[in-house]
């Protein structure tokens, strides 16, 4: 228990130097391709699933500024749809076809069933693309935006149908370098989103019945989606009136008049205006359709513009963009938009100059373009704060990783793989598919399940520390970073070393499809390995991988390899920065593990295991800098 304690520390700061007197021309930075390990390694952290030794390497090859530039033109699964890049919805229907191909045969039986473990099949796409897509950073990006325009499968009715949560992410993937402005529009005719802030089958104002159309969207789309509560400067700062008080960037008056724009969208195929049967024929994976007949015609005014009175037609009114317009014009949107992206892929307490060239970048991307997303990402990435050392080497800078990105990270690292053979719910076997189980209920996150729209964290949180008080840092994922997920997640780390480790699989079972046959669908359902770990270790050991470990019980000899194996460690996990007071305790306790002299193999890779758990569990590595 001492070596947890001291590696399982308080994780202490995440915030980033106040520096607001950075010049605008000093904006971008590290366009050179002379990059060290460490550099290469934090660009992959802040823009990718967690980087892996052939990224780094490309990485340094290329430079931080070239490998972005590959990243943002590279090829994706949206630009042809015949060729071999799978959607999260293709992909997401070809898993639910395997595991119940009595109820799956063709895409239309999509629409006529629905189950509450569908959205398994939209969590295993998912984890198929943040593990192994070569599109890392738009993957990267397309999550950052699920935690802004939030909708989720937890106790919500998307849970039975995980086609409408794989649709809407291929909505943000596909537009994560787009237009901030497309995105809106067809975020708002999701129908993902149309359930899930009930704005599906919203109907005008009945006077006889004095109803009047649902406010649920409308709000949260100014509030957390494009605006926020309050004005704000270019620098993301609140903009007051002459006392001192901060101006509300809308008011009830604006929510009830946007939410008359979003009156007459329904599911498409749906039998009964605004019901929902989740099966019948509705498409849950398509954009809503428009009914007429419960649209409110009449003028709107809101954020001070007004959208004039429009005629009946079965064609879709066009108040619905002009409202968008009218938001994305707002000077809200750069700022609030930005903010968010520096605070998912870089650091949670940006300085006010960092924010303003950000948004600048959102306001016009040099071209006269608004929203453009592909400009605003680089922009974020390639920012003097996000890039120079005395940034990263400053103690208040960075952000706590999420949950979810430190456990990509760890299975990237150590080649993960899906299991062969495991059982869906409807006994059928599972192959090339991954299965994470109710994720979000051991390490407090999972893709789209976000207990309400708020995300999983708020970014405004400040933990109850002095520290963070004192200097006015907020840390969002420490939120959700409580001692029961931290506790939790360190368990999955220990059983992922001991239980869905490769080798030690292999010691107990004939093969890997044998392990795998025993499993349920209700098992984590993914493999890694430690097999370079192990003929590093042995090599610095005994000078050979015959697997023996022959000289593990020579004190000098374990010592050696013990450094040498936690230098690779260190590069792999952690950049090479790993702190010496790290090497030093880490020796100690593994110094101590002695497994007698008749299983040498099987205290190797126990050493190698808890090297690995120990670090990966450290507030070293749940930081990124």
């Amino acid at each position: 228990m001492k070596i947890l304690y001291i590696l399982f520390l308080l994780i202490l700061i995440a915030g980033c130097e106040k520096n607001d007197a950075d010049p605008l021309s000093d904006s971008i930075t590290d366009t050179s391709s002379e990059i060290n390990t460490a550099q290469a390694f934090r660009i992959l952290e802040q823009a990718t699933f967690g980087p892996t030794n052939d990224e780094v390497k490309e990485v340094q090859a290329l430079g931080t500024a070239k490998w972005i530039e590959q990243q943002l033109n590279s090829s994706s699964a949206y630009d042809s749809s015949t060729d071999s890049h799978q959607s999260h919805l293709q992909r997401y229907k070809a898993i639910a076809k395997m595991a119940e191909p009595s109820t799956y045969e063709s895409d239309q039986d999509f629409n006529n069933n629905f189950h509450g473990r569908t959205s398994d099949y939209q969590t295993a796409a998912w984890f198929e693309n943040a593990l192994h897509g070569k599109d890392q950073l738009r993957q990267r990006v397309a999550l950052a935006f699920s935690e802004l325009l939030v909708i989720s499968g937890s106790k919500q009715r998307t849970r039975f149908r995980g086609d409408s949560l794989a649709s809407y992410y291929d909505i943000l993937a596909k537009n994560a370098f787009g237009n901030f402005r497309i995105l809106m529009g067809e975020v708002s005719r999701s129908t993902g989103m149309g359930i899930f802030l009930s704005h599906q089958g919203n109907k005008k104002h009945n006077s006889s019945s004095n109803t009047h159309p649902d406010e649920n969207f409308a709000r949260e789309l100014m509030q957390l989606f494009s605006i926020g509560l309050w004005k704000m400067n270019q620098d993301g700062s609140m903009v007051k009136d002459s006392s001192g008080n901060p101006i509300t960037s809308y008011t009830q008056d604006d929510v009830e008049e946007l939410a008359k724009v979003m009156t007459g969208y329904d599911i498409k195929g749906n039998s009964k205006f605004g019901k929902t049967s989740r099966a019948n024929g509705e498409e849950w994976s398509s954009p809503m359709e428009f009914n007429s007949s419960h649209h409110e015609y009449a003028s709107k005014t809101f954020l001070g513009s007004t959208i004039g009175t429009e005629g009946s037609s079965n064609s879709e009114p066009s108040d619905l963009d002009q409202a968008l317009d009218i938001i994305f014009q707002h000077q809200n949107v750069g700022p609030h938009v930005g903010r968010h992206l520096i605070t998912r892929l870089v650091t949670s307490n940006p300085s006010s100059a960092y924010i303003s060239r950000v948004a600048e970048k959102f306001n016009n991307d040099g071209n006269g373009t608004r929203g453009n997303l592909k400009e605003v990402v680089k922009a974020v990435l390639l920012d003097v704060e996000a890039r120079e050392t005395k940034y990263s080497n400053n103690g208040n800078y960075g952000k706590p990783k999420e949950p979810l990105l430190a456990l990509t990270q760890f299975l990237r690292a150590f080649d993960v793989k899906p299991l062969d053979g495991w059982k869906s719910r409807m006994n059928a076997t599972m192959n090339g598919v991954y299965q994470f189980f109710y994720l979000e209920n051991i390490i407090g996150q999972s893709p789209l399940r976000s207990e309400t729209v708020f995300n999983f964290f708020s970014a405004d949180f400040v933990p109850a520390d002095s520290h963070f008080i004192s200097n006015s840092m907020v840390a969002p994922e420490f939120q959700i970073q409580s001692d029961t997920v931290l506790i939790k997640f360190h368990n999955l780390i220990r059983s992922s070393l001991n239980t869905n480790e490769k080798n030690a699989i292999l010691e107990n079972n004939a093969s890997l499809k044998d392990f795998a046959s025993a499993r349920s669908y209700t098992k984590q359902n993914y493999y890694i390995n430690i097999d370079s770990e192990l003929q590093i270790f042995e090599y610095a050991l005994d000078g050979d991988t015959n697997g023996d470990f022959n000289n593990i019980n020579d004190s000098e000899k374990k010592k050696a390899a013990i450094q040498t194996l936690l230098q690779h460690l260190d590069e792999k996990l952690m950049g090479g920065e790993m702190p010496s007071d790290y090497y030093t305790a880490l020796t100690t306790h593994l110094m101590n593990m002695n497994w007698g002299k008749n299983f040498n193999a099987k205290e190797a890779r126990n050493v190698i295991s808890d090297a690995i758990r120990f670090m990966v569990i450290s507030s070293f590595f749940m930081i990124q800098k």
